[in-house]
């Protein structure tokens, strides 16, 4: 029986005009120089690096230069061949780059392997999917306007009051409604999968498979095609690698739906009701029968790109299902007896406590899940607090980030920010992280124990083997940040300098820190003409 049968009638019917929009209505509200500005101006860095990056400025230096002599010098190599090519309003690099490699700790305590793409390289693919979008816009209408809702939940759009293109978390009801309900009506079983290891995954070559078909492509080499164009400006920014696309910047994330968008399209036209969230598929079938078959087929439509499943994510359960997860529901079964001091209400010390403990609960009995009390955290930010309740969240939230340093990420914008915690009290909390980090070789948590440090004005304890420890870490950016701190210290800062100079063999890998530590006459092209012109990637607040 078709999902409309059941209904009565569409699913688009059944929501406002407001709350229907499409998939390409989102996309053609972004205009070709939005999209160049939002990918390199707002998202070369990734949320999860400490905010002390920017691209703001370096996208400033993209768009300013137009004339065609800017490079005229410096378009040679040593053998005569040409360094740089013309490509509109600049020259530049048009070359294979590597990246600066960066972990975040995940709260299953895996490392989450990000990347930082080389400058120029990243402009470029910024650049070929800018000039493309009209023949983007055009290819994600045709393979997403035959839905009845948007099966695609979390990708680019216009963020009010914001340049960035992309958020994770993003959710709007009142524009996006929510299908889950309806496409459930019917149905049975439930399916969750998710693409296996999705981005590193990722084939360059089938990014022209899904715009042309894989025929075509394969056929039609000519570099002058637009999804020509995408596949080589992907490739560069990993090396010239076919294999995985970077994690981290935005760009990949516009990547990724281009590949999963076709893979939509197929099951959509099979009958398959369904949503997906990034990589992650929950479909609603009538038995276990539709349930494998679904199975079959997003592996088979995943396989044509050169993708497979997670097996090990693989799920296939009985309805009626909570609509949440299980841990989420207990949690949100908490009540909070709020008190009214002062003519607030407030949270006692009471409260908070049995609000963590519960958390706890929960994540033990959940293969200690640490985003439960991620979770927990975020939601005592955003209340109200009586002085003791303050207090001792600070000190319990101290006390797990040492056991858990995945929560380390959450500290500034759910504890030091929303309570105006005190400097003395951040320092005390940042000196314990960078002791634990330097013990464990965390070098995310080392970090951010220093990015808070120079954020909030304070000296570290114990750091005379900072810059043994950050030569040790080989990490591009503990590297900056612990220089950063000792130039504001006033440090002899002869060891970063002479780093940065050995760094040069292997720049594309650490070019953030050497171009940050060194000056124009130490730099090449075009990365001397930026620091000329006063192009910094660190936050000028910082």
């Amino acid at each position: 029986m078709k999902l409309e049968e059941i209904l009565g009638s569409s699913i688009e019917d059944l929501f406002s005009e407001e709350e229907s929009r499409t998939y390409s209505s989102y996309a053609k509200e972004i205009t070709k120089e939005e999209l160049f500005e939002g990918l390199l101006g707002y998202g070369l860095f990734a949320e999860k690096i400490p905010p002390f990056v920017t691209s703001k400025p370096f996208y400033e230096w993209c768009v300013s230069i137009s004339d065609e002599n800017t490079f005229k010098s410096k378009m040679l190599n040593g053998d005569g061949t040409p360094k740089l090519k013309n490509n509109g309003d600049f020259r530049y690099y048009y070359a294979p780059q590597d990246y600066v490699r960066y972990e975040n700790m995940r709260n299953i305590n895996i490392p989450r392997p990000l990347a930082i793409p080389h400058p120029i390289a990243y402009r470029n693919l910024c650049k070929v999917l800018s000039d493309s979008w009209c023949e983007m816009q055009g290819y994600m209408q045709d393979k997403t306007d035959a839905q009845e809702h948007k099966v695609s939940r979390i990708h680019l759009r216009k963020l009010s009051g914001k340049k960035t293109l992309f958020k994770m978390s993003y959710k709007n009801f009142n524009l996006d409604a929510d299908p889950e309900v309806d496409i459930s009506i019917g149905a049975q079983i439930m399916v969750k999968a998710d693409v296996s290891n999705c981005f590193p995954s990722i084939y360059t070559h089938s990014i022209p498979w899904a715009f042309v078909g894989k025929a075509a492509a394969k056929a039609d080499k000519d570099l002058s095609k637009y999804f020509n164009k995408i596949d080589k400006a992907v490739r560069d920014v990993k090396y010239a690698e076919t294999h995985g696309i970077l994690i981290g910047p935005h760009a990949s994330n516009l990547i990724s739906e281009v590949v999963l968008l076709a893979v939509d399209s197929e099951l959509y036209k099979q009958g398959y009701r369904y949503i997906r969230n990034i990589d992650d598929y929950t479909c609603w079938l009538e038995n276990h029968e539709e349930a494998e078959q679904f199975l079959l087929d997003l592996s088979s439509e995943l396989k044509k790109f050169e993708l497979t499943l997670n097996h090990k994510k693989t799920e296939i359960l009985e309805l009626p299902l909570a609509s949440v997860e299980h841990w989420v529901r207990k949690m949100n079964t908490f009540y909070f007896h709020e008190q009214t001091i002062g003519g607030k209400p407030q949270l006692n010390l009471k409260e908070v406590n049995a609000y963590l403990d519960l958390a706890i609960e929960l994540m033990q009995v959940n293969n200690n899940n640490s985003a439960i009390l991620n979770y927990a955290i975020k939601v005592i930010s955003k209340k109200k607090l009586s002085k003791n309740a303050q207090d001792y969240f600070r000190k319990r939230v101290h006390h797990l980030i040492l056991i858990y340093p995945y929560l380390i990420t959450l500290l500034e914008y759910n504890l030091f920010k929303p309570f105006s915690m005190k400097a003395e009290h951040i320092e005390a909390i940042s000196n314990t992280i960078i002791t634990l980090s330097f013990r464990k070789n965390l070098w995310e948590a080392a970090c951010y124990a220093i990015y808070y440090a120079l954020k909030y004005d304070f000296e570290l304890d114990n750091l005379s083997n900072l810059s043994t420890k950050a030569i040790e870490s080989d990490d591009c950016i503990f590297l900056l940040l612990a220089y950063l701190y000792e130039k504001k210290q006033g440090a002899d800062l002869t060891v970063y300098q002479d780093l940065a100079k050995e760094k040069l063999d292997d720049f594309d890998r650490f070019w953030l820190f050497v171009y940050e530590v060194l000056e124009e006459s130490d730099l090449t092209e075009p990365f001397d003409l930026m620091k000329k012109s006063g192009v910094s990637f660190i936050k000028d607040s910082l």
